[in-house]
């Protein structure tokens, strides 16, 4: 990375990657910047509630 670090000015070639006229490439980049700085996302608020499965039945292993 240093290598390229040298070769390269990374900040010049963010900027220009989040002013491509290609929204997927922008939402690429702003998506890569967001999980740099914050880390993994979260699920979206529209991947619905998490469903749990109460009557599942039990692997072999817990049974008595």
């Amino acid at each position: 990375m240093d290598a390229v670090h040298t070769q390269v000015d990374l900040v010049r070639l963010e900027v220009k990657l989040l002013r491509s006229k290609d929204q997927k490439i922008v939402q690429r980049e702003v998506a890569y910047l967001r999980e740099l700085r914050y880390g993994k996302r979260a699920p979206a608020a529209d991947d619905g509630p998490q469903q749990f499965i109460f009557d599942a039945p039990r692997p072999e292993r817990d049974m008595p």
